[in-house]
């Protein structure tokens, strides 16, 4: 079990943030293809290095980035456990919300084809994306709960970033490439793990929302 750190758990978790690619589904992105076709090398994060292109650039990266996007999206599959761990929060009445660097057009696409449903979805779109704590905050909002009352479920550190510092709990999936992080709560394999973390707290209440 990993081990839990920082953050006092007493405060009821009413909802979790969930990030998507790695944590609620698998998808292939090559992220090197994807920036050798948009800069001519592989340095650096993708969004982060569009918004310092001139606008045409920019536009042309925007459908370069959609098009992988897209096909990914055709063949993402659902990670192992998050069918189960939705269908326990959903007993339990937490909120959930998915809080992703993706487009809105492929995680329509890849929620409707998997039958996936959340109380709050915030892509690129919606707000700067992490690790700011502006998604984070928006995902909050829209699930009508504070960040106090959440947990941030991803498997990277721009997850774990934003969630610190938009005052969730973070929780952090670990994964071939990222097995620690100095900012999570709480480091976990599956999320089964995290299902039965949770449920041998007594620290932790799990609140439902109002009805």
């Amino acid at each position: 079990m990993g081990a839990e750190r920082g953050r006092s758990t007493a405060a009821p978790i009413r909802g979790i943030l969930f990030d998507m690619d790695g944590v609620v589904v698998h998808q292939r992105l090559d992220f090197a293809a994807i920036k050798q076709e948009i800069f001519g090398d592989t340095t650096g994060f993708v969004l982060e290095r569009m918004t310092a292109l001139p606008l045409p650039e920019r536009l042309r990266a925007e459908a370069i980035l959609e098009r992988h996007e897209t096909a990914a999206a055709l063949e993402a599959e659902p990670m192992d456990g998050i069918f189960p761990f939705l269908t326990w929060m959903e007993e339990r009445g937490l909120c959930r919300g998915l809080v992703t660097r993706n487009s809105r057009r492929s995680v329509d696409l890849v929620l409707a084809r998997l039958g996936l449903r959340f109380d709050a979805v915030v892509t690129r779109e919606d707000a700067p994306p992490k690790p700011a704590p502006d998604p984070v905050w928006l995902a909050c909002e829209r699930m009508g709960l504070s960040p106090a009352d959440v947990l941030f479920v991803g498997d990277f550190e721009f997850d774990m970033l934003a969630g610190r510092r938009a005052g969730t709990r973070t929780v952090l999936l670990k994964s071939a490439v990222v097995g620690t992080s100095p900012h999570a709560n709480l480091c976990v394999g599956s999320l089964q793990e995290l299902r039965c973390w949770m449920e041998a707290q007594a620290g932790i209440r799990l609140a439902p929302r109002n009805p």
